[in-house]
C-alpha cells in the first residue's frame, strides 16, 4: 500500500521528554486497503485461493479460528499505520512502540488507536577523544602448565587391582548390584560389573556401611532406611543384593618421556608436551587480554556519557538478557531453579545482577551510538547489503523496502555504526 492520510495525528510530549504519546484516526479507505493486504498475505502463507479477498476470507475462517484471525489482522493494521506515523512525524525511536485500541478496524470504517513511544534519548559524551585504559598482563606461569598436566594425568587414571582384600572406604569396587527403593528397582544404583566409588556422599550412607569389608567373590544381602527430608513423609526402604568381583584403587599415571611415547606420541617428549601446554596458554593469554581491553575500552567510553536514559530502556535490556539466559539453561537442559542452586543465588540476587550487567552494556552500546554519530562513522550500503546476506529464518530474502519498513534496515545499520566506533576506539585507545 502507498502512503497514508491521516486524518488525524497529533503528537504530545509526556514525562519530560521520555514518552511521546500519540493520538491516530486513519480513514476507512486506507483502513480497507490495510485489511485486504493482511488476508492477501495470511492467503499466501496458508495456500489459500480465491477469486477475491472475501472468497480468501471466507476460506480462511475454515482454517484459522474467527477470533484468533480478527486478532492477527488487528496487530498486523496497527503494526502498520504505527510504523507510518512515526515515519510521518520524523521520530527517531527505541524499543517497541506500545498500542493501545479500543476497537477492531473495519474494513471501510474510520480507525482511532493511541501509540506511546520512547524517543531516541539526547545524549552525548564528554570528550570524543581517543579513551586511556589500563593494560591488565596476563602471566603464563609454571604453577598454569603444572595444573594442566595434573588434569592430563587425572584424565589417563585407570583402576587396577587394590593390594588388599577388604573393601575399605574410598576404596573403588567392581560389583554387581540389583537395588530396590519400597519394593522398586533403582536402576541408577543398580548395574551389572559396574565401578562404583565408596565415599562418603557418593553413595548412600546405609549402602557404604553395609558393603564395607567384603572380599572378591562374597555376595551380601545389604538393607538400610534413608529418612526424608520432610519429617512427616515415612522413611525409604531399600534392599540391594550384593557381589563383589574386585576390590579396586585408581591410578593416576606418573607422565614422563616413556609414558608420552607410549600414550601421547604426537608430543615425543614430557618437554614437548610441556611447550605445547605453554604454547596454547599464551594463545590463551593473548584471547583473555583482548577480551579485557575491549570490555575496558567499551567501559571507559560509558563512562563518558552523559544525559539520561529512559527507564523503559532499562527494563526492556534486563528483559532481553533474562530471555537469552533462559535459552541458554533450555539448551544446556537446566531450569532457572537448579542454576541458582548452583551458583548459590537467590532470585532477588539473579534479578539485580541481570538488571546491573543489562544496564551496563545498554550504556556502553549508548556510548557507542554517540561516538559513531560524532565521528562521522556511518554504514555503506554494501554493509549493510553483506550483513542482511548472512541472517538467518529468510530475512535476507525479504526485498530492500519490506526488510526496510520491518525496521531491520535500522537495526542494522545501527550495529554496523556501533561496530565501526568500538574499532576506532580499540584502534586508537591509549594502553597505558
Amino acid at each position: 500500500m502507498g502512503g497514508i492520510d491521516f486524518i488525524r495525528l497529533d503528537s504530545a510530549v509526556k514525562d519530560g521528554g521520555q514518552r511521546i504519546e500519540l493520538d491516530v484516526v486513519v480513514g476507512g479507505a486506507d483502513v480497507a486497503s490495510c485489511v485486504d493486504e493482511f488476508y492477501a498475505c495470511m492467503a499466501r502463507v496458508k495456500r489459500v485461493g480465491g477469486a477475491c479477498s472475501e472468497a480468501q476470507r471466507q476460506a480462511l475462517e475454515e482454517l484459522v479460528d474467527a477470533r484468533d484471525l480478527a486478532e492477527a489482522c488487528r496487530d498486523f493494521v496497527l503494526n502498520r499505520f504505527t510504523t507510518a506515523a512515526v515515519q510521518q512525524l520524523g521520530l527517531d525511536t527505541v524499543l517497541a512502540p506500545g498500542v493501545h485500541a479500543d476497537d477492531v478496524p473495519r474494513k471501510g470504517e474510520d480507525f482511532s488507536f493511541s501509540v506511546s513511544v520512547t524517543p531516541r534519548p539526547a545524549l552525548s559524551l564528554s570528550s570524543i577523544e581517543p579513551v586511556h585504559v589500563q593494560r591488565r598482563e596476563v602471566q603464563v606461569e609454571e604453577a598454569d602448565i603444572q595444573e594442566q598436566l595434573v588434569y592430563t594425568a587425572e584424565q589417563f587414571a585407570a583402576l587396577a587391582p587394590a593390594d588388599h582384600d577388604a573393601l575399605r572406604e574410598g576404596d573403588w569396587a567392581l560389583m554387581d548390584v540389583d537395588m530396590t527403593r519400597n519394593g522398586k528397582r533403582v536402576k541408577d544404583l543398580s548395574g551389572v560389573r559396574r565401578s562404583v566409588e565408596l565415599g562418603c556422599g557418593l553413595v548412600p550412607e546405609g549402602f557404604l556401611q553395609g558393603v564395607l569389608g567384603m572380599r572378591a567373590g562374597e555376595m551380601r544381602k545389604v538393607e538400610f532406611s534413608v529418612e526424608p527430608a520432610s519429617g512427616d513423609a515415612p522413611a525409604e526402604r531399600y534392599k540391594a543384593d550384593v557381589t563383589l568381583h574386585q576390590v579396586q584403587k585408581r591410578e593416576v599415571p606418573v607422565l614422563d618421556d616413556a609414558w608420552m611415547a607410549e600414550n601421547l606420541p604426537q608430543f615425543e617428549t614430557l618437554e614437548g608436551f610441556r611447550r605445547a601446554i605453554a604454547q596454547d596458554l599464551e594463545g590463551q593469554k593473548a584471547r583473555v587480554e583482548q577480551q579485557d581491553r575491549v570490555y575496558r575500552v567499551r567501559a571507559a567510553l560509558e563512562a563518558r556519557l552523559q544525559g539520561t536514559v529512559p527507564d523503559e530502556m532499562y527494563q526492556q535490556a534486563k528483559e532481553s538478557l533474562v530471555a537469552q539466559t533462559m535459552r541458554a539453561l533450555e539448551a544446556q537442559g537446566k531450569t532457572l531453579d537448579a542454576y541458582l542452586e548452583e551458583h548459590d543465588m537467590t532470585q532477588d540476587a539473579f534479578n539485580m545482577n541481570t538488571f546491573l550487567q543489562a544496564s551496563e552494556y545498554l550504556r556502553q552500546n549508548l556510548a557507542l551510538d554517540v561516538l559513531a554519530r560524532e565521528r562521522g562513522l556511518q554504514e555503506t550500503e554494501e554493509e549493510v547489503a553483506c550483513a542482511k546476506s548472512q541472517l538467518a529464518n529468510g530475512l535476507a530474502q525479504l526485498s530492500e523496502e519490506e526488510f526496510a519498513r520491518r525496521g531491520f534496515r535500522k537495526a542494522l545499520g545501527e550495529q554496523i555504526r556501533r561496530e565501526k566506533a568500538l574499532a576506532w576506539a580499540m584502534e586508537t585507545a591509549v594502553v597505558e
